[in-house]
């Protein structure tokens, strides 16, 4: 599965919300997911944050503001621009092309980083270690990342179940095929990975306000 295709086509999308792969989450989900955020990461002023997989960038637009600086980057060019545009004249977020297996940022450079809804983009069980490995490079000693939105396979079938009870067409029998492509890691197997990289790792359920909360879960990293 080609996904920096799938996100560039995603960045057309009528609204940010869309375009970030939110299409059915409103806007009290929207902003109670925000206050989840800021709430697991415990985020300060002054401190830096990347931001992995920022989308269309809202999410760094609403933390920008907590935050001394922002580094938003996306595997795909088209949302970084339109993340680009509507970060305008927000000083302290820069974006850029990346991706959580190759953040374009020093060593030891970020006291916070969060990767909403990434993981299961990543293809394989290697591409998730990497992507441990790399959090624990950038993240400075202390430092907290946030794995957010994770879905647990043991709770695919109760996923399908809620596609299913939509009316049927194209978008329904879409959505359940690519489900085969996305990467279902389990708490346990993401924390064992998350030690193996030098991280403690604390997995935490989603806010029973954001839609995704019955089948999917966060991972909480902390860097010795």
């Amino acid at each position: 599965m080609d996904w920096t295709a799938f996100w560039d086509s995603k960045a057309g999308s009528e609204n940010d919300l869309q375009a970030t792969g939110r299409g059915l989450m409103d806007l009290p989900g929207y902003l109670h997911t925000v206050a989840e955020v800021v709430k697991l990461l415990d985020l300060k002023q002054g401190e830096h944050l990347i931001d992995v997989g920022c989308g269309a960038g809202i999410m760094a637009l609403s933390l920008a503001p907590w935050l001394g600086s922002i580094c938003a980057i996306d595997i795909s060019t088209a949302l970084v621009s339109r993340a680009g545009a509507n970060l305008q004249g927000q000083e302290n977020v820069a974006s850029s092309v990346g991706s959580i297996t190759r953040i374009p940022v020093p060593d030891s450079s970020a006291e916070k980083l969060l990767a909403y809804s990434v993981t299961q983009y990543l293809g394989k069980e290697e591409n998730a270690l990497l992507a441990m490995q790399e959090v624990a490079r950038v993240l400075k000693p202390g430092g907290r990342a946030l794995l957010a939105a994770n879905p647990d396979p043991l709770r695919r079938g109760a996923y399908e179940h809620v596609v299913r009870q939509r009316p049927h067409g194209e978008g329904v029998n879409k959505e359940l095929g690519l489900l085969d492509h996305l990467l279902w890691l389990s708490p346990k197997q993401m924390t064992e990975m998350a030690k193996s990289a030098g991280l403690h790792a604390k997995v935490e359920p989603l806010n029973q306000r954001v839609w995704q909360h019955f089948y999917m879960f966060h991972l909480l990293l902390t860097k010795p």
